[in-house]
């Protein structure tokens, strides 16, 4: 058993290294020999990532916003630029009332079943 433990911590280490050194952005040639960088996002997968942006940080843009935080303090908070201060504005305006996000992918799925609001048991059928 500490055997099949070792090995599958080593195995896991090995592979947590190898990720890292795959993924590493130093200034100096990296032993892959690929250097190209990343071209950034274009067309769709640019209004995606900006779509996601909004959603994520225009609740909190929003709530600073009626709380009287001034654009600047926005800015430096949520790591925003000027014009997408409106922008969120619009944003929160445009979601429904009571509007909640959903949860991010997959936590629905790992949950499962969850219990009645009440918190006890279900409520028994009528008879």
């Amino acid at each position: 058993m500490k055997r099949m433990t070792g090995l599958a911590l080593a195995t896991g280490l090995a592979l947590l290294i190898a990720g890292c050194s795959s993924q590493s952005t130093s200034g100096g040639s990296s032993g892959g020999g690929g250097g190209a960088a990343a071209a950034p996002p274009t067309g769709a997968a640019a209004t995606t990532a900006r779509n996601f942006n909004l959603a994520v940080k225009c609740p909190g843009v929003h709530w600073e916003k009626k709380h009287g935080w001034s654009d600047q303090q926005i800015m430096q908070q949520e790591s925003v630029e000027a014009e997408d201060i409106p922008a969120c504005e619009q944003w929160v305006q445009a979601q429904p009332k009571g509007y909640v996000p959903p949860p991010p992918g997959g936590a629905m799925a790992a949950k499962g079943p969850t219990a009645p609001a009440g918190g006890g048991a279900p409520a028994p059928a009528p008879q």
